[in-house]
């Protein structure tokens, strides 16, 4: 090749004049190294070493290198956006490094665990220009999704190379590196590993600086500007990279600066850097950022109008993409950073917008936001308070644990109404994004409020019975007032105890009745009118034998549409002509309501009959005459088993829901709530009896709140990982996963006590379905089979990697199916990626030579870690098989299983590849896990056990012929996690032993079969 020496006069000013000399260059970009700036220095510290070296001198570098040298005479100088980008970076690296005691928890993931600041180092030491590579990519990363911004970047780059090839035929002058880049192959997915290690280094840093971004966001989403307005894809984003830049930098120079398109604001959400602002639409406001990197003062005006465009998406982007699919015209595509199209939320987020969702399908009823969510933990108060209670119910309350979806809800309300100042604008944010964005998220309750505003059904939770009495009559008397009813057509009926399991019926007026008062007053002795409310009381005993008149019992049969017998069989109520065996507090009772204004009368001088709750009251006298012609009164509002308001037949009970609009009743039930005048036990009850009559495997309300509660149970344990927004417009309750987890045999109401505890608690699941719901909630729309994923041990995605939690714990651990443990870190790969294990790993074949290495010595009672030197290391095959996820045309694979080897080492030689599936228990038949004992044989003299030690790996692979081997790994659970998988595999039953295993409970254990009779591997 021509050497670059020999073209020194040529190039002094790195210019390259000699056209026939240009085939001869073989730059190679993957040796140019140049030392990172010092501000960068605690990015490069924060990663781990296999990282590093590949940002220093693999495929990483070699992009971040070509790319700089591509389009460095494009990009503008910015030594002090340099520095402080750099600053900051390093600032949020060291704020999530591990170290190595923390690295080496994650076992196999330790290499790829940490923040994924990769492309950064790459462009760190690959020059100045390749910083601000890695800036322009962070920028598009933030407002287009991977295939946009991927599509974004090979316009980009070929416009590029054709312009420079074109300006170096013009005037045969041009950079060497930035010609020889010109024919540099990038392929497509190196572009996407470029472009997916932005992304995961944005989420890592939009974790740490969580507060800043958040008040940012709340700015930007009032702001409308596009980023510029060209239509052109290679001109826009060259200009809004170059302004961004160039802005910045004057900002950080102390420089003020007006915003009048959207670039240098999508930089603010990008790199990371906070300005002091002057707000000046939709209001003028102040914001100090009091971000250190801005002490020269430079603020930022944002907000002034511009004449681009006037649209509501915020901060937003066009352009028209040519590389997006494999066939058809360029597509024109829309992005924008506002939060409910381009955010990620954490967990307490996505809860918040959840209460959104639940209060928008409320409707009317739920507009009230603080009244709701404090209703909804004041429901939650009443579970966890203490009282004796039946055992249904109890049942309820002894299972609503911290992951049922009503706790969730609970505890996302209270968190709501603690918040203030910012915090609580950014909730209101939320809440807000859940009512407008995820209307099919929840599906439609059957019953809003948990079914409890149904009618007044929450009237039998009022504690005493004169305030429901007292409620009644102010919803009764609003309901008359719109249907023009007077007090004969609208009565209460509600239950008075006579004895523990005795209640008898009374009846009060909802509008004061008149009456002959023939009392002296001092202006006139005659006779008076006066009007109250009346009250009709039990005086006496029910005296079962006498029978009702038989024109009262014709009536009924009329109105029943049966025949006498029925009648008498249904009369819950007989009929009293004359009071007998007073009631003894019947007196004291009259007293006291005619003391407050009403009159009293007995129920037995009534001809009033109740034909079972649900078929209405048939009162023949309550006009005071003793003729059957009063209408019959149908149930209208309330409970109809406690306290109801019930109207004459010629009207239309259902007429309620126009006259009493169900904010109304929402309004009045809160009320009663926030006066402490809710019986608690009437309060389970009702719910109880709700979520036991709930269709949990049909009810598309119920199963979202489940999928809900599963999500979040999950993502508890995963505090740094984040969800993608656009899950809140996905019909939860009818994606794959949840669909599975559907048991045929429950699909019916669940009329026992463990059918509260279905309704609210989280799903079970398999470890596919498990992956199938992280992978929907992280993409916010990909829905997979979970069948496909039923052999995968670990998924990535961004700055996460989720594993079964098997391949993270030590082998005795016992876990629950699906359950899965997450990490920070990243594997290099774009978008989402399942890792299987091979199906027939390999494992190491024990040579002639090696034969002398073996030692299998006698067990001495000591069982120290012989196998310190065991690492567990990760690599990739090149099999490869992408996901379904919808057909789209676009040539970016969004989601793929790739196989993965998981592989132990000893020192640096390798012995064999897990299979980390054969540790479940429910698949195989010859894996024990030995319980610590409770017998208390260590308090005993018990002498150690005849066995053989495994001390090595080849002493494994050639276990010994005795009975029982004891592997000693004493508390290494990388190295137990390992043994235990290879003697599966080499068809060994297996027992692995708890830290302090006792060998008289092993050696009982073995002799009895319990561990089956062929060649045992205990792993201590």
């Amino acid at each position: 090749m021509t050497s670059i020496s020999k073209l020194v006069p040529s190039i002094a000013s790195g210019s390259l004049e000699i056209a026939p000399a240009l085939a001869n260059i073989n730059f190679d970009f993957a040796l140019w190294k140049v030392a990172a700036p010092k501000e960068f220095e605690g990015v490069g510290s924060a990663l781990s070493a296999s990282r590093r070296e590949e940002a220093e001198g693999g495929m990483i570098h070699t992009i971040a290198r070509k790319l700089g040298a591509l389009f460095e005479r494009k990009v503008p100088v910015t030594p002090g956006l340099t520095k402080a980008y750099g600053t900051r970076a390093s600032e949020i690296a060291r704020s999530v490094s591990l170290d190595d005691k923390g690295r080496k928890s994650y076992g196999v993931f330790a290499s790829r665990a940490g923040p994924d600041a990769t492309s950064l180092w790459a462009a760190a030491t690959s020059g100045t220009s390749a910083i601000s590579i890695h800036l322009l990519a962070c920028l598009l990363a933030r407002i287009w999704d991977a295939p946009e911004a991927i599509s974004i970047w090979v316009e980009v780059v070929k416009r590029r190379k054709e312009e420079v090839i074109a300006e170096f035929n013009e005037t045969d002058i041009a950079q060497v590196a930035t010609l020889e880049a010109t024919r540099q192959d990038l392929p497509r997915a190196q572009i996407a590993e470029w472009d997916d290690s932005a992304r995961a280094w944005l989420r890592v840093a939009d974790t740490v600086k969580n507060k800043q971004q958040k008040q940012l966001i709340l700015i930007l989403d009032n702001v409308q500007s596009p980023i510029n307005a060209k239509t052109d894809t290679y001109d826009s984003v060259m200009e809004a990279w170059t302004r961004s830049l160039t802005q910045m930098e004057a900002l950080v120079q102390g420089i003020s600066q007006q915003a009048r398109s959207g670039e240098t604001l999508l930089a603010l959400s990008s790199w990371h850097l906070y300005p002091d602002l002057t707000v000046v639409a939709p209001s003028m406001a102040h914001v100090r950022q009091n971000d250190p990197l801005f002490g020269s003062g430079g603020m930022l005006t944002i907000g002034l109008e511009t004449p681009i465009s006037r649209t509501n998406n915020g901060v937003h982007w066009s352009l028209p993409l040519a590389y997006l699919r494999h066939y058809g015209r360029p597509v024109v595509s829309t992005c924008s950073i506002n939060s409910a199209s381009r955010s990620r939320l954490s967990l307490p987020e996505l809860l918040q917008a959840t209460l959104g969702a639940l209060l928008q399908k409320w409707g009317p009823a739920g507009e009230d936001t603080s009244r709701s969510l404090n209703w909804i933990w004041s429901i939650y108060q009443i579970l966890k308070e203490d009282a004796k209670i039946d055992r249904g119910v109890l049942y309820l309350r002894t299972n609503v644990t911290q992951h049922c979806w009503l706790a969730l809800l609970s505890e996302a309300a209270d968190r709501y109404l603690a918040s203030s100042g910012l915090e609580r604008q950014h909730n209101n944010k939320l809440i807000s994004l859940g009512r407008r964005q995820a209307h099919v998220f929840l599906g439609t309750p059957a019953e809003p409020h948990f079914g409890l505003l149904e009618k007044g059904r929450f009237v039998s939770m009022i504690t005493h019975t004169e305030d429901k009495i007292a409620y009644l009559r102010k919803v009764g008397k609003l309901i008359a007032e719109q249907m023009r009813l007077d007090s004969s057509q609208i009565i209460i009926r509600y239950r008075h105890r006579l004895s523990k399991s005795l209640w008898v019926p009374e009846y009060a007026t909802v509008i004061p009745m008149t009456k002959v008062s023939r009392k002296r007053r001092a202006d006139d002795l005659d006779a008076h009118v006066v009007e109250s409310n009346h009250r009709w009381l039990y005086s006496g005993k029910y005296a079962l034998q006498v029978k009702p008149p038989a024109d009262f019992v014709a009536q009924c049969c009329v109105e029943l549409q049966t025949d006498r017998e029925v009648v008498l069989d249904r009369l819950k109520f007989h009929l009293i002509a004359q009071g007998h065996y007073h009631d003894e507090a019947f007196a004291q009772r009259r007293k006291l309501l005619e003391t407050a204004g009403e009159s009293v009368f007995s129920c037995q001088d009534q001809l009033i009959g109740d034909i079972s709750p649900h078929n209405g009251i048939y009162w023949c006298n309550l006009d005071g005459s003793s003729r059957c012609s009063t209408p019959w009164y149908r149930y209208m509002y309330g409970d109809i088993d406690d306290a109801a308001l019930f109207i004459t037949k010629a009207r239309d009970p259902n007429f309620v829901n126009v006259v009493l609009p169900v904010q109304a009743s929402a309004n009045e039930m809160y009320s009663l709530f926030e006066s402490n005048k809710m019986d608690t036990l009437k309060t389970i009850g009702q719910l109880d009896s709700y979520l036991r009559q709930a269709k949990v495997d049909v009810d598309p309300y119920i199963k979202s709140l489940k999928a809900i509660s599963t999500a979040a149970t999950m993502y508890a344990h995963f505090p740094h990982a984040s969800v993608d927004v656009r899950i809140l417009q996905q019909n939860l309750y009818d994606v794959s996963w949840v669909r599975t987890c559907i048991s045929p045999s429950h699909s019916s109401i669940t009329m026992f006590p463990e059918g509260s505890f279905q309704a609210l608690q989280p799903y079970v699941l398999t470890d596919g379905q498990a992956f199938a719901c992280l992978a929907m909630f992280e993409s916010g729309e990909y829905h997979i089979d979970p069948d496909q994923l039923a052999d995968v041990v670990a998924m990535c995605s961004g700055d996460s990697i989720f594993v079964r939690a098997a391949l993270l714990a030590d082998p005795h651990e016992r876990l629950g199916s699906g359950e899965i443990r997450g990490l920070m870190g990243n594997i290099g790969r774009p978008g989402i990626t399942f890792l299987i294990p091979p199906k027939a790993p390999l494992l190491k074949e024990v040579s002639l030579d090696e034969w002398p290495l073996i030692e299998h010595n006698d067990f001495d009672g000591c069982v120290p870690d012989n196998f310190q030197n065991t690492s567990l290391h990760l690599s990739f095959t090149t099999a490869e098989t992408p996901l379904n996820t919808g057909f789209s045309g676009g040539q970016d694979q969004v989601a793929c299983i790739l196989e993965a080897v998981f592989s132990v080492y000893d020192g640096g030689r390798w012995v064999a590849d897990l299979n980390i599936s054969n540790l479940d228990e429910k698949k195989t038949t010859w894996l024990w896990r030995m319980h610590p004992c409770t017998s208390q044989h260590a308090e005993t003299t018990y002498a150690p056990p005849k066995l053989t030690c495994i001390d090595s790996w080849l002493g494994l692979i050639n276990a010994p012929a005795e009975r029982i081997s004891l592997l000693r790994a004493n508390r290494n659970w990388q190295a137990r996690l390992a043994a235990s998988s290879i003697s599966l595999a080499l068809g060994h039953e297996t027992v692995i032993l708890p830290d302090d295993a006792c060998w008289h409970c092993l050696h009982q254990y073995a002799s009895s079969g319990r561990y089956g009779h062929g060649q045992i591997i205990a792993i201590g």
